[in-house]
Order: structure tokens, then C-alpha cells, then sequence
């Protein structure tokens, strides 16, 4: 009897022990098995919606996470936070320029801050070289100009609408980041393996969100939101960059195949997934612009020696054509972001630019563009001041307010829709040089580094690919912002800043006018 006292009191010992040892993972699993769910259960029973709500952040914040911790998994957290960001405005466009920190007044853009955040770290470690570009200088002038001339007043005369405004300027932070980015990334002999990654990134998760586009508006309708400036804007289901990212990966396949699964049986199911992703996004789009990008893309490629190129994608133009024809030969039912989606709807949009045939919607937006830019300038010529410095930040450059659409009320549209009239009106003459340099320098730079001779793969890594890739990209939103707000639009402008800081670096590497040495291991241990 007196064994088993001592056995039982031993057990008991060893079982208080192993509690007393296990304490916290016991109170995880009855949190985590028992309590939580129950918390959730009643929860979900008492408001459901609240807690749908809820879930919808929670994946959002996990898939921005996994972005955040896969852009480049072996670059610093100041490096992976400019470059994520950059690939959340790609994809996400829309919805991700308005996620908010703060509240009321007090609202920062994530996008912004985490750009903010990320070159506190990196200038230090690039100025030495940064003063070396005379387009860094002139960025940082021209973020001072508008700042310096305009902002104290227009603020006291149009409160958040200003700030709001100045946004277009703001946004020139992503050049500098392209720029610092480029540069850190060559100093540590990593730059190719984070540009690769990048791309990789950027044009398979555009294809695949591509082809989300004819479902756009039920993502929208399930997705969380943030309170912007005029409206409450969902996070998913914007497709404002979809086409472009669909041309950007058909040029990315033939000027970058290194980008791409080598495996054979993963090459051609993407073939289909590309010229499906660029049939949809181009017909759901219904844009005149893009109309123009895609029949303009074989050229395009072939005058910067992709000759092979020429074939392939006007069959894939062929096929939009025939494909369109036999939706509307069949009666299929697809919804367009004007009209549904037919051959004839496509004819009918790009006969507008006439402003005089085609639908009438369209017609009109062209004749009304006209009216925007002469209202524009007639401000900005208004007298030699605002010659010289522009109407500033915080009224509208026109007169027109918008229907109501798909969030409530109208809006007032704010910009001409011309980036180049905006920059004019608002900066003046000495704001619009200075942006005019910084936007067309990389594009000229990479234009020439893609005509270059043909390269090995090694060979500054894939440098005339790259710079083709940069150059189509840069050339598309050049064509676009005559007719559309792109430079005012974070999205779009940190996609062009900051493609457009990195094709200038590799530009002057490769020709011999800028050197960055690279750190030894030593050196960069330390940093």
C-alpha cells in the first residue's frame, strides 16, 4: 500500500511539474481550441456582418504581408518596403493608393509612408552616389517649388482639397525611391537577383488579377474598404492597371524570358494564360488607349529587334478581333466597363477619337476633353505669375462634376485629364520643366539601351531586355496621361517614377556615366 502512495505521489509530482512547465502552451491550446472559438462563434450569431468585415482585413493584411515578405526575401526591410508598395500600386492600383493610417484629418496613405520610411534608410546609404544624377537634384527641386510657392496659402484657402492635390507632386518620391533602390541594390551585388524577382512578381500576379477582370464588380462588393478623400473605396476588384500589365507581360516574353518558368510544361499554359489575360483585360476595358497599345505592340517590338515577336503578337491581335466577332455572333453576354463586350462596341469606341462617330458617350468625352484643356490653360495663362508658377494646389482645373456611379454621388473631376496640361497649370513653367526632365530623361535612356546589339544573358544582366521592358512600359503611360489624369493617379505614377529611377541608374551604369562600388562583405555586415 505504501508503494502505491508513493508511486501515485510521484506521478502526481511529475504531472504538477510538466503543467507548471507547459503552462503558457496549455493556456494557448484552451485559447486557441476552446475559448476563441466560442468568443468567434458568439460573436459571428450577434453581428455577423461586423465579423465579416473583420475576416476580409485580415486577408488582405495576410496576402500584403506574404507581398511584403517574398518581393525580395534577402533584401532589407527599408528595401522590400518601397518594393512592395510598388508592386501593391501595380496590381491592386486603386484600392491600394487609398489604404489609410489614421483617422479623420489625420490620414496617411500606407503606400506613401512606407516609401517615407523606407528612403530614411536608404539615402544615407546612397547620397554619396545619388548627388552624382542630375535628375535626383532636379526631383527634390521640384518637390521644394510647389511646397515653398503654393502650399501655405492654398491650404488656408482649400483645406484637404490642397493636400490632396498635391499628392501629384508628393508622388515624385517614388523616382527617388527607384533611384535609391537601384543603387543600394548594385552596391551590394544583389540588384539583378531583386530586379528579377520583382518582375517575376509583378507580371504573373497581373496576369492571374487580370483575369479576375470580368468579375471585377462582385470583388469589389466583397472586399473591405477605406474612406478616401471623396468616397469609400474598396481595396480589391479595381482593374486600372490590368490592360497594361497584360501588354507589359507579352513584351516581358519575348524581352525577358528569364523571368519565366523554364520548365516546358509551364511555358505553354501560360502562352494561354497571356493571350486570354490580354483578351479580357483589353475587351472588359474598352479603352481607346489600349485599343491603340495593342495594335501598336508588334511595331513596337519589332523596331527594337524582337522581329520574331512581330508574328506572335499580331496573331494574338487576329485573335482578339475573331474573338470578339464570335461573342457577338453567338449572343454571349460580357459585361464591358461602358458597354458589353462585342466587335462591334470595340469599332464603335475606337471611331470616337474623331469626337464626331462612333457612341455618342465617347464622342462626347473626346469634345469634352478639348473644353478641360482650354479651361485649364486659360487659368494657367491668366497672368505672368501663374505663368511662371502655376494656379497651384486645391481648385479644380475644370468645371464638370461626374454622374453618380457605382459609389453614390457624383464627384467633381478635378483634373483635365492631361497630365501634361495638369503639371502646366497647377506647377508653372518652372515646375513643368523640371517634371518634364525627370519623366522624359529614363525614357530617352532606356529607349537607346534598348536599341543596343544583342547582349549574352549575363551581360549586365539582361540589360537590353530590361531597358525594353522599361521603355514599352513608360511609353504606354506617356500615351495615355494626354488623355487620362496618369500623373495625378498614385498608382500609375509610382509605377512609371519608379521603373523610371531604376531604367536611368542602369542607364548610366552601363554607359559608363555613373559608377557605384560595390561593398565588401565587411562593409556590408555593418550596414
Amino acid at each position: 500500500m505504501e508503494a502505491v502512495s508513493t508511486r501515485l505521489g510521484l506521478y502526481a509530482t511529475q504531472r504538477y511539474r510538466w503543467l507548471r512547465e507547459n503552462v503558457l502552451s496549455f493556456a494557448l491550446c484552451v485559447l486557441l481550441g476552446v475559448l476563441l472559438p466560442l468568443i468567434v462563434n458568439f460573436w459571428m450569431v450577434s453581428n455577423p456582418f461586423l465579423v465579416l468585415s473583420v475576416v476580409r482585413f485580415i486577408v488582405v493584411g495576410v496576402v500584403l504581408l506574404a507581398v511584403f515578405q517574398f518581393v525580395s526575401a534577402d533584401a532589407p526591410w527599408f528595401v522590400r518596403a518601397i518594393m512592395s508598395v510598388v508592386l501593391g500600386q501595380a496590381i491592386l492600383n486603386y484600392g491600394f493608393s487609398n489604404m489609410v493610417v489614421g483617422s479623420g484629418g489625420a490620414k496617411v496613405t500606407l503606400a506613401e509612408l512606407s516609401v517615407f520610411l523606407g528612403l530614411v534608410f536608404l539615402l544615407p546609404r546612397t547620397i554619396s552616389v545619388l548627388r552624382q544624377i542630375p535628375a535626383f537634384w532636379a526631383c527634390v527641386v521640384a518637390m521644394l517649388v510647389p511646397v515653398a510657392v503654393h502650399l501655405h496659402g492654398d491650404v488656408q484657402r482649400h483645406g484637404m482639397a490642397a493636400i490632396r492635390d498635391v499628392l501629384s507632386v508628393v508622388d515624385l518620391i517614388y523616382f527617388i525611391g527607384g533611384l535609391s533602390v537601384t543603387v543600394y541594390g548594385l552596391s551590394q551585388g544583389k540588384w539583378v537577383a531583386w530586379r528579377n524577382r520583382l518582375l517575376t512578381l509583378w507580371i504573373i500576379m497581373g496576369v492571374l488579377y487580370g483575369l479576375l477582370s470580368p468579375i471585377a464588380p462582385y470583388i469589389r462588393a466583397l472586399s473591405p474598404g477605406f474612406q478616401s478623400y471623396q468616397q469609400t473605396v474598396p481595396i480589391l476588384g479595381h482593374m486600372l492597371t490590368a490592360a497594361f500589365n497584360s501588354a507589359l507581360a507579352i513584351v516581358a516574353w519575348f524581352a525577358l524570358p528569364h523571368v519565366f518558368p523554364q520548365r516546358a510544361w509551364l511555358r505553354y499554359p501560360f502562352v494561354v494564360l497571356l493571350t486570354v489575360d490580354a483578351l479580357i483585360t483589353v475587351a472588359v476595358a474598352q479603352s481607346r488607349n489600349f485599343y491603340a497599345i495593342f495594335l501598336g505592340l508588334p511595331l513596337a517590338l519589332a523596331y527594337f529587334g524582337y522581329r520574331k515577336a512581330f508574328v506572335s503578337t499580331m496573331v494574338g491581335v487576329v485573335l482578339l478581333i475573331v474573338g470578339l466577332g464570335m461573342v457577338e455572333l453567338f449572343g454571349i453576354k460580357i459585361p464591358g466597363r461602358i458597354n458589353e463586350v462585342t466587335l462591334t462596341a470595340m469599332i464603335d469606341r475606337a471611331m470616337t477619337l474623331s469626337g464626331k462617330h462612333g457612341d455618342e458617350a465617347g464622342a462626347h468625352g473626346v469634345n469634352q476633353r478639348l473644353d478641360w484643356w482650354a479651361y485649364s490653360l486659360d487659368k494657367w495663362s491668366a497672368s505672368p505669375e501663374t505663368i511662371l508658377f502655376g494656379v497651384g494646389y486645391g481648385q479644380a482645373l475644370t468645371n464638370f462634376s461626374s454622374p453618380g456611379g457605382d459609389y453614390g454621388e457624383g464627384v467633381l473631376v478635378r483634373e483635365p485629364h492631361n497630365s501634361a496640361v495638369s503639371s502646366l497649370s497647377r506647377g508653372g513653367l518652372v515646375y513643368f520643366c523640371l517634371w518634364a526632365y525627370i519623366v522624359l530623361l529614363p525614357f530617352v535612356s532606356a529607349a537607346k539601351g534598348a536599341r543596343r546589339a544583342a547582349m549574352s544573358a549575363s551581360e549586365n544582366g539582361h540589360y537590353k531586355g530590361v531597358a525594353t521592358w522599361t521603355v514599352m512600359l513608360m511609353g504606354m503611360f506617356l500615351l495615355t496621361s494626354l488623355s487620362e489624369p496618369n500623373f495625378e493617379t498614385p498608382s500609375i505614377a509610382a509605377m512609371y517614377y519608379f521603373v523610371a529611377g531604376m531604367a536611368l541608374v542602369e542607364s548610366m551604369v552601363v554607359t559608363g556615366k555613373l559608377r557605384v562600388p560595390v561593398q565588401t562583405q565587411a562593409l556590408r555586415s555593418r550596414v
